[in-house]
Formats: structure tokens, sequence, C-alpha cells
């Protein structure tokens, strides 16, 4: 018998969701029902936002959230390597540290060290001598780099590929209506909430935690950056912002960044940009440089994006709804979508076969 499953958003987690679960049964009937879809510019609509990259948020205590993120480093590199239209290209991934940040751990390097040194590839601490100016410790590993207007195709794409149906919907204010919204035009056994940023609006479901935006801000250049750097941090008056630069394997480069809970509005901040455009200067010179891939000498910005992160208190959601047994959840997962998006998914695979289990044995 066929179950009919409604995933609620287009985003990274949606689409990646949606694929997990026609990937592990055929026979599931999936429909994607979104007020957005790839190719839309939205401030609600979080995906086309991002960088994006592999680099796991979890502290060294957070076992739950690297177990997420460990699955996305494997496939995004299987990707990198064997598909060009995923628009992912392995770039090494640089971390560096300025004294401010050294001087708040106490210049105890072992907590500016990941977790993830033992997972990843390549892997390293950078010598003193091969540091940037001003920067005190830093290490590299064999990253990725993913061009999310690309990725968020393909994923489209390859559902389309497989069967899954995508409609485009009003916003959803309550979760009980995406249960009518399959386009079998009957009730759907499962609804999957990957609402993202829309989370904190929608109703029929209860959730303890706050979920929220964190205000973003980055620069899409058609510059070139020889390498993915992330730069940490620039001291009290800058306490919210960082840099980091992410070369697109298409050509051009993302600039970021910054980390707002209470933000005023979703403007350009235009002194962040001009700030971002001096620290690009100081540490990926070769932007500017023509000599390299051509580059011109000042900062040539096809677009600002300012969006909002989906965060939410106590981190990502990936749950059976505890009131309503055909809601699962996978949303909150802030700036962590696209790294975390295999491992949420594969999650709420095993989820939903539980929950569709019970209902064949309720039956019987």
């Amino acid at each position: 018998m066929e179950s009919k499953i409604v995933v609620i958003g287009a985003g990274v987690s949606g689409l990646t969701t949606a694929l997990e679960l026609k990937k592990s049964n055929l026979e599931y009937d999936v429909t994607i029902v979104a007020q957005h879809l790839p190719g839309d510019y939205d401030v609600n609509f979080v995906s086309p936002y991002a960088g994006a990259n592999w680099y796991s948020f979890a502290d060294s205590e957070d076992k739950v959230l690297q177990e997420f993120d460990k699955p996305s480093y494997k496939v995004f590199m299987e990707l990198a390597q064997n598909e060009p239209r995923s628009g992912i290209w392995v770039k090494t991934s640089h971390s560096y540290f300025t004294e401010d940040y050294m001087s708040k751990i106490s210049h105890d390097t072992s907590k500016a060290i990941p977790w993830f040194k033992d997972f990843v590839e390549e892997f390293k601490i950078i010598e003193k001598k091969e540091l940037p100016e001003g920067i005190v410790f830093g290490f590299l590993f064999k990253g990725v780099v993913i061009s999310v207007p690309i990725y968020l195709n393909f994923l489209l794409s390859k559902a389309l590929e497989t069967g899954i149906t995508i409609k485009r919907v009003k916003a959803i204010g309550n979760v009980e209506e995406a249960r009518n919204l399959h386009s079998s035009g009957g009730k759907a056994d499962l609804v999957i909430n990957c609402s993202g940023l829309i989370a904190s609006k929608l109703s029929g479901y209860n959730d303890p935690n706050r979920t929220y935006g964190i205000r973003g801000q980055t620069l899409h250049v058609r510059n070139n950056a020889a390498r993915q750097i992330e730069v940490q941090s620039f001291g009290p008056e800058f306490d919210n912002e960082m840099l980091y630069i992410m070369p697109r394997k298409e050509g051009g480069s993302i600039i970021g960044g910054c980390f707002v809970q209470d933000y005023k509005n979703t403007e350009e901040d235009e002194g962040l940009t001009q700030r971002l455009v001096e620290r690009a200067k100081k540490y990926s010179p070769e932007m500017f440089d023509p000599g390299y891939k051509n580059n011109p000498t000042e900062l040539d910005v096809i677009r600002v994006n300012v969006g909002l992160r989906p965060f939410r208190d106590g981190g990502v959601r990936v749950e059976r709804d505890g009131d309503n047994h055909w809601l699962i959840h996978n949303y909150g997962a802030g700036g962590g979508g696209y790294q975390g998006s295999h491992g949420f998914s594969s999650t709420v695979v095993s989820l939903a076969k539980q929950s569709l289990k019970r209902k064949v044995s309720s039956k019987l």
C-alpha cells in the first residue's frame, strides 16, 4: 500500500528529506508543498541566501549535533568528485583566530580545535610562519563549497526525476492544512515539517522552545578567491561579526558575515559591507589582483544578500510530534541547515518508517 507523505518546505531540509524518503521506499507517494521554490528570493525563504560549506558548529560535548553533521560531509565530498551538476567542489578550508579570540579562551589552543579534527580529511594545524598577519593560530582541512542556487535546483531536479510532486501553495497557517494538500487529493498519512523560519508562525502543534531569525549579510561578488577562509574575531565592538570567504565553482565568491539576533531590519548594513570589503582585502588580497583569474582591482558586487537564519533554542528539532501521530518535525537548524541536511533527513526516514509501521499495525 502506498503511503502518502507531505513535506512542508522546499529549502535544503525539505528537498533533502523528500529525496531520502523516496529513496528509502519507492512506494512512498511524496508531495512537497511550499510557498517559495528554488529560484525565488524572499527573506522568509532562507536556503538561497546561504554560503554554503561544511563546517560543524557542534562543540565537543554536543554528540547529537555531531552525528547529524557527519553524513553530509561524506555526501558532499562524493558529489563534488562524481556529480558536476551539484555545484559542489572540494576547497581546502582555512580557519584563522585573532589575538582577540585567543585571549577569550586564555590562549588554550585545544579549545579552538574542533571535534571533527579526526573525522574530516587532511586536517592539520597551520604553522605560525604560514599564518596571515594578525593571526595567532589556525588550522585547515579538506572541505567543500556549495553553490546554493545550483545545488537547490539539483535537488529539485532529482526530486522530480524520482516522481516526487512539487506544489507551490499559499502560506500555510496550520500544519493540519498540509494533510489535505497531497497531490492525490487524499489525506496524507504523514506530514514532515521542514518549514524553516516559518515554523515560528505555524500553529497546530506545540514547541516549548522559541524559534527565531538570526540576521545574516553576505556579498555575492564576481571576484575570485583562491581558498576558503574563516576569521574569528574582530574585537568587542564587532562581537557579532566574523569573516568568511567561499569561492564558488562557477566563479565568484561569497563574503560574510554577521550573527545578529536583535536585528532592527533586513536592509543592507552599509557599514558592515565596507568592513567586509576591507577584511577581504587584508585576508584574500588575490581577490583584487588582476593576475589571479583576471580579478578586478575593486570588489564587483553582484548582490548583497540579507537573510534570517532559522534558529531554535535548544537546537534543531528532529522528532515525532507528541500530540499529532501523523506529524514529524525537522526545523530549527539555524546556520547549519546544509551541513546537517543528510543527518536530519536520515533520522526523519527512520521516524517515518516507525510511524507508518505503527499505523499498519493498528489497522490489523
